[in-house]
């Protein structure tokens, strides 16, 4: 087959495209692309097929979705149709998928291709990276790619050319033409693909130019002179370096003299002059043409506009320049790492801690510095966050050479995304935190040594107010006919019961703020406990002077809430109302029921009032109303701070109003409803059948002060008592005088405390227990009644002993005679 025989074979065969535009498409480093008059694709270069292992086949059936991110196909679509029913040139922005599956931005440009008549009968394109620039405008980091070269240019590497199909034809057409005829038909056909490659490069949306073999340029399409305003006689030749900037002609001579010399394929970066005078950045990129007998025919290039990208890339490293100056000036550490989390930037702070050099940054050395002790929790995390994509945060010690020990830090660190939502690099910092974590240590210390010390005040504060209490009762007994010692009785025992809530005020409060208080949560009538409040509080009242009047619904208010809590917290805002009010004032107790579910107590007295000011911390710890140097109210500001712990803790709120000096204050409590059913009620016990006898008691107390006086009084209220001044003592009286109630200190000398006896008493074999062991104490924290209830006690006292309540206690005994 001769010359033209195949060129005519060649064009009857549909769906190809001219060889020898496919022999120039095959030459040039960027994606190009040809379809059909009708817009279908029917050609693409190796270099489309390397980037998206896509051939022109595929995408004629699958369309733009074979190749384009789904949420650009519709748009590109809409776009290449819209050009093809105009015939107009198409420009569009897309993101293709690479043969891996990750996509980068591409610019595709595409030119119709005109008949003699103005039909469209070709369009011929190419696709651009743009992706750099993209992320530069979106303020991303440049994606790393280690397919691209190492300067970042995609798709911008040495095509494979293997001219074979044209020149071995060729060749073989020269060798085996016999006659004239046949030479002439080759030379014809020749001419005609020269004058078709001559229309093809025309009309490409490129620069494309063909030079001799001494690199003298013999042909440059329209494209270059568009862009540089020369005409084709001024860039024929070496007139094309004119258009070169002038700092970079000679280099970009030069380099095009050298692969001359060496027959090599070459690429150089330099600046040409636009039409208007201001220049760009292109890469201008070029094969050796070789002809059928190994002869260099020429070159044959092209140049692309990478003037964005340029931009692009100065942005980044201008934007870099100022990220890393802005890091060396901060004291924390910052670094950067690449998406499998290896380390790739340290700043100067690193350095310094670390007593390294610049060629120590890459990779894990950082995980030699972490304390031994906290290496696998944070290697735990890190892998975590590399994993799942989440934000790093840790907290760890880090061993630097530069310090003198392991000091304290707070790592953290957030992903930077790509384009398409892949991590692309992550960002840390490392902050210093090591005299914060200090500080801390020293603060919970010094919390702990404070809650030490007020459970060893209210113990030592409550053991003389035993006796004291004890006392009292003594001198009440024989004081009956003697008002001036009744009245001098009574003086004492309302102070001692001032100074023990003093003491249980100061405590509970410590408690409510470290969140040590355990509520014994049940469902309670809130009509009842304030009924059973108000009336215990009446006579303190009344010894005052003051008027209590009780508001209350007729039927059940249910809550869910501690009893003895919410007593507690009610008692106080009646205390507080004593206090301030002033004699023949008067205090009112109401309790309401609003349609937002909740019940509301309100204490309002017609005491001195409260201005603005004050009103506005009364809830604070230690805060106090009256800041006058007599201090005629008294107290330590803790009451309505714990009425406010407690109530919060039921999930309530408690507020003040008052309409200043001198009209009275109002506490409003509000708690939430408890609505489930009501419980069934209780039955009434059935009367003791037993009969009462004087119980014998012991007494186990080394303060001798308070042992006796509590002796002498229950001696008084008819019952056997015996009283021992030591563990080992105790153990030994209990042992002879069987002792049907047993009242024992805790904190107790002779080698064994008052857990001790529990313990040698609840185990002896042989020894009748005790019906009843009761601990006395001036601890009272939850974590003392545990260990009372652990040792084997069966109920807490908190020194001073409530008289009453004791004395109903044992009265309630009925015990059988012995």
């Amino acid at each position: 087959m001769n010359a033209a025989a195949s060129a005519r074979g060649h064009d009857d065969n549909e769906g190809k495209v001219d060889l020898q535009f496919r022999l120039l498409a095959e030459m040039l480093p960027q994606m190009v692309w040809a379809a059909r008059g009708d817009g279908s694709w029917d050609y693409v270069n190796e270099q489309w097929r390397t980037y998206t292992a896509l051939t022109a086949e595929q995408l004629t059936r699958a369309g733009f979705a074979a190749a384009v991110h789904p949420d650009d196909a519709a748009r590109g679509a809409a776009a290449w149709r819209a050009a093809v029913e105009r015939g107009a040139p198409f420009a569009e922005e897309l993101r293709l998928r690479r043969h891996d599956g990750a996509y980068r931005w591409f610019l595709a440009r595409g030119e119709p291709v005109r008949d003699g008549a103005g039909r469209v009968v070709r369009w011929l394109g190419t696709s651009t990276d743009v992706d750099e620039r993209r992320r530069a405008e979106a303020g991303a980091p440049a994606q790393v790619d280690d397919e691209l070269p190492s300067d970042g240019r995609a798709l911008l590497v040495e095509p494979r050319m293997q001219l074979v199909e044209g020149t071995d034809r060729r060749r073989l057409a020269l060798e085996t033409a016999r006659d004239v005829t046949a030479r002439r038909n080759a030379e014809e056909s020749q001419r005609e693909s020269m004058a078709r490659f001559r229309d093809i490069a025309d009309h490409a949306p490129v620069v494309i130019w063909v030079t001799a073999p001494d690199g003298s340029c013999i042909y440059v399409n329209p494209r270059w002179r568009e862009l540089t305003g020369q005409t084709e006689a001024e860039s024929l030749g070496f007139g094309w370096l004119a258009a070169v900037h002038p700092s970079e002609q000679e280099e970009a001579a030069e380099t095009f003299r050298q692969a001359t010399a060496r027959r090599e394929a070459f690429r150089m970066d330099y600046r040409f002059r636009r039409s208007d005078g201001a220049y760009r950045w292109c890469i201008d990129a070029a094969h050796p043409w070789i002809g059928p007998d190994g002869e260099l025919l020429g070159y044959v290039g092209s140049v692309i506009d990478i003037s964005e990208r340029k931009e692009a890339e100065l942005l980044l490293r201008e934007s870099e320049a100022r990220f890393r100056q802005l890091a060396d000036a901060m004291p924390q550490i910052v670094w950067t790492a690449r998406p499998d989390g290896s380390i790739d930037y340290y700043n100067r702070r690193w350095f310094e801690l670390a007593d390294a050099q610049d060629a120590e940054v890459a990779g894990n050395t950082w995980i030699s510095f972490l304390h031994e002790d906290d290496r696998q929790r944070v290697l735990d995390t890190w892998s975590r966050s590399l994993a799942t994509g989440a934000p790093y945060e840790v907290e760890h010690r880090t061993a630097f050479p530069a310090a003198r020990e392991p000091r304290w830090y707070l790592v953290r660190a957030v992903p930077i995304r790509g384009a398409s939502g892949e991590i692309v690099r992550w960002y840390g910092t490392c902050t210093d935190i090591h005299d914060a974590k200090l500080a801390e240590a020293a603060l919970k210390e010094a919390d702990q040594r404070k809650d030490d010390f007020l459970a060893m005040l209210a113990h030592e504060l409550r053991n003389p107010l035993g006796p004291i209490r004890n006392a009292v009762g003594l001198l009440r007994h024989t004081a009956e006919q003697l008002p001036a010692l009744v009245r001098a009785c009574g003086v004492i025992d309302r102070q001692v019961s001032h100074m023990a809530r003093l003491v249980d005020d100061l405590l509970d409060v410590s408690r409510v703020a470290r969140g040590r208080v355990q509520l014994r949560k049940e469902r309670c009538d809130l009509v009842r406990l304030l009924r059973h409040t108000g009336e215990d509080y009446r006579s303190t009242l009344e010894a005052s002077g003051l008027r209590l009047d009780l508001k209350l619904p007729a039927g059940p208010v249910w809550v869910l809430g501690d009893p003895t809590r919410l007593s507690q917290a009610v008692s106080n805002l009646l205390h507080n109302a004593n206090k301030f009010t002033d004699p023949g004032g008067r205090v009112a107790v109401a309790l309401s029921v609003t349609s937002e579910s909740s019940a509301v107590v309100r204490v309002r007295d017609t005491g001195i009032g409260v201005d603005p000011a004050t009103l506005a911390r009364m809830f604070e710890p230690f805060s106090q109303a009256d800041r006058s140097l007599d201090r005629s109210r008294g107290g330590l500001g803790l009451g309505l701070a714990l009425v406010k712990g407690l109530v919060g803790l039921h999930g309530g709120t408690v507020s003040a109003e008052s309409g200043g000096i001198g009209h009275g204050t109002e506490m409003v409590l509000c708690l939430p409803l408890e609505r489930s059913p009501d419980p069934p009620s209780a039955r009434s016990a059935p009367p003791s059948s037993g009969s009462s006898h004087a119980l014998r008691i012991l007494i186990i107390e080394d303060n001798v002060d308070a042992a006796e006086s509590l002796q002498a009084l229950l001696t008084l209220y008819g019952y056997h008592v015996e009283v021992a001044l030591s563990g080992p003592a105790g153990v030994t009286t209990a042992r002879s005088f069987h002792p049907e109630v047993i009242l024992c200190d805790i904190g107790l000398p002779g080698g064994m405390d008052g857990y001790g006896v529990a313990r040698a008493l609840r185990g002896s074999v042989g020894l009748s227990s005790p019906s009843l062991m009761i601990a006395l104490t001036g601890y009272g924290q939850e974590e003392d009644q545990r260990r009372v209830r652990e040792a084997g006690f069966d109920m807490h006292f908190i020194k001073p002993i409530d008289l009453p309540s004791l004395q109903r206690l044992l009265a309630s005994l009925t015990l059988s005679p012995a």
